[in-house]
């Protein structure tokens, strides 16, 4: 794939969006929780994954880095560069799903400008995983060279993606007395309709320091075909933190913008914006904002 190139009409996996003129997935994904943030008057700046990839200093401006909706594709740079911003204290929050699972590389245009061109050449899966000689073999996307095996997204993230990958199901509550639910009345069992999908991450990291299970249950794909998701936190090295939603959609339950549509996918509907959904967010973002840099 290059950039080099007229962005073409964009059919939207979810909504069967027949023109969305080039916007790819951030109208669906990333335009509602930039919109619920800036209506809530947080300080918050915008990058690119090149910007990820090529300027890891920029990292370690920040007190939390947010990755969104369907953030699939890093290279290794991106994994490094954020892996050393958590070690020197900076939050994640991961409010996205399927993401940091395919290597791929940022090549130079054929008049040499920077980071133009890309393919998918790997997984970031670790040596056994539950995919299993899925990451050690040629699949069409790498047909003619030998794939990467990066490191393991759940290193980072604290959970990966799993069989069956899709799905989707309902966000279910499993800590209620962790601080994420303050003030939502959830208790345990109770759940967000809809709020999974169309990807998810399970097989949390349970070694990693403080690792909770915050949420977890069924995905399934029109009835069929189950998987088991973990929304997760864990604790990083300089009492930063690290969240993981495990959903593609979670943005969908902070805000709908004007244009917006709510999707569908699976045989689940996402029902929108719920009060849990932004008050666990707040409690988050409250909770990296109150720390000291």
């Amino acid at each position: 794939m290059s950039f080099d190139r007229p962005y073409a009409l964009f059919t939207h996996p979810v909504n069967k969006i027949e023109k969305s003129g080039g916007s790819g997935e951030y109208l669906p994904w990333e335009f509602p929780l930039a919109f619920w943030l800036e209506q809530h008057g947080y300080d918050v700046s915008y990058i690119s994954n090149i910007d990820t990839h090529a300027d890891p200093a920029g990292l370690l401006r920040t007190k939390g880095f947010i990755s969104v909706g369907h953030d699939e594709y890093w290279t290794e740079d991106m994994y490094d560069n954020v892996m050393h911003a958590r070690n020197e204290g900076v939050n994640l929050a991961f409010l996205s799903a399927n993401a940091v699972l395919c290597v791929v590389p940022l090549h130079p245009s054929s008049s040499g400008r920077p980071y133009r061109t890309t393919r998918r050449e790997g997984w970031f899966f670790p040596e056994q995983s539950e995919f299993g000689d899925r990451g050690r073999t040629e699949s069409p996307y790498e047909k003619g060279f030998k794939p990467t095996l990066g490191r393991d997204g759940a290193l980072l993230m604290g959970a990966r993606t799993t069989p069956p990958v899709r799905g989707a199901g309902d966000w279910t509550c499993a800590l209620p007395e962790h601080w994420l639910f303050a003030g939502t009345g959830m208790k345990k069992g109770d759940s967000v309709k809809g709020l999974i999908g169309w990807e998810w991450h399970g097989a949390p990291m349970m070694d990693l320091p403080g690792m909770q299970i915050v949420a977890e249950g069924e995905t399934r794909i029109n009835g069929k075909q189950p998987g088991h998701y973990t929304a997760t936190i864990y604790d990083g090295p300089k009492g930063n933190i690290i969240f993981n939603a495990a959903t593609i959609w979670w943005a969908n339950g902070l805000s709908s913008p004007p244009g917006h549509a709510t999707p569908v996918r699976h045989g689940v509907t996402q029902q929108g914006v719920d009060e849990r959904v932004q008050r666990i967010t707040h409690n988050l973002f409250r909770r990296i904002v109150s720390q000291k840099a």
